[in-house]
């Protein structure tokens, strides 16, 4: 069918109209899906305001929270959790959320709600892995879970969710998970993977007993940045750690520095090879450290009590790690 020039000129007018209305609802869904993602788990970090919202609207039919949704930072954090406070600051902490839910008027039972923003994923993770005890009940919520009874740990993303409940009960367990998943899903994970969760090798590893340290690791000031965990070897287990370090001279310094530390406080030090592999034997009085540097990489075995078993299963963790 033929169109008139006046019958085009309407035609087209429509069409650009069409084609803007389009494009509006286009840019529409786009924020609504970016909106979306930031409160399922993918995008970037709600603002301080919006966590508090959030928190606002967690509490369940029958449930409320007392006072106040609150707000600390590294300088008044101690003032809710005195003495508990370095772990988290030693971790990077950059704010913490925090509410307390109560049902109805009553003073109990009660449930705890925390949300620690550490900045990255990895210090989160530092922090998780440091309250969590190895054979807790497994959660499926965020990166990793566990329960206590009715008190839930997370770790998603750059936060550690704690939901702290006054009893066990079956309600309050109930209730507590309900809230641990709320917060979960509202809370974004940028997918920033942790290192050592991968270079670790899986081989043997015992479940749940990988731990980092941003700085003091083993009780050591030199040692930051370390990634320590435990292996199955028979019919023992085998305290390991690993670390990265800027250059390979940088792991060297660090292998010498602990060298050092193990001649002034240990029984003594022996440089020796196993299948081509340099190793450094550290005697510390009833049981064995064994470490070594491969490329950017420190590693070892500790606190064996069998050195021939130290020296193999040093050799052996050295041979599944990739260079750096």
């Amino acid at each position: 069918m033929k169109l008139s020039m006046l019958s085009k000129t309407s035609y087209w007018k429509r069409m650009a109209g069409v084609g803007m209305l389009a494009l509006i609802i286009m840019v529409a869904l786009s924020l609504l899906a970016k909106r979306r993602a930031g409160a399922s788990g993918t995008g970037h970090a709600p603002d301080p305001q919006s966590l508090s919202e959030m928190v606002t609207g967690l509490p369940p039919s029958g449930w409320r929270i007392y006072d106040r949704v609150k707000r600390f930072t590294p300088e008044n954090l101690y003032n809710l959790i005195n003495g508990g406070a370095e772990l988290y600051l030693a971790y990077g902490m950059v704010e913490m959320t925090f509410a307390v839910f109560e049902k109805n008027a009553d003073t109990e039972p009660y449930i705890e709600v925390s949300i620690y923003d550490m900045e990255t994923p990895i210090n989160a993770f530092g922090v998780f892995s440091a309250e969590r005890s190895e054979g807790m009940p497994p959660l499926n919520l965020g990166r990793s879970s566990y329960h206590s009874g009715a008190s839930y740990y997370i770790w998603q993303g750059q936060y550690y969710i704690t939901i702290m409940a006054s009893d066990s009960t079956e309600e309050i367990g109930r209730i507590g998970l309900g809230l641990a998943r709320k917060a979960t899903a509202f809370l974004p994970d940028s997918g920033e993977p942790v290192w050592g969760l991968t270079a670790l090798p899986l081989a043997d590893r015992v479940p749940d007993s990988v731990k980092y340290f941003k700085a003091d690791a083993m009780g050591l000031d030199f040692m930051q940045n370390t990634y320590t965990t435990k292996y199955r070897k028979g019919n023992s287990r085998i305290s390991a750690f690993l670390s990265r370090k800027d250059s390979p001279a940088s792991a060297q310094a660090t292998v010498a520095g602990y060298a050092r530390y193990v001649g002034d406080y240990g029984e003594g030090v022996e440089r020796l090879e196993q299948d081509g592999i340099e190793l450094v034997l550290c005697d510390m009085g009833g049981s064995f450290n064994v470490i070594f540097q491969k490329g950017r990489l420190v590693g070892g075995v500790m606190s064996v009590g069998d050195q021939h078993l130290a020296v193999q299963a040093a050799a052996e963790f050295w041979r599944q790690l990739s260079y750096e």
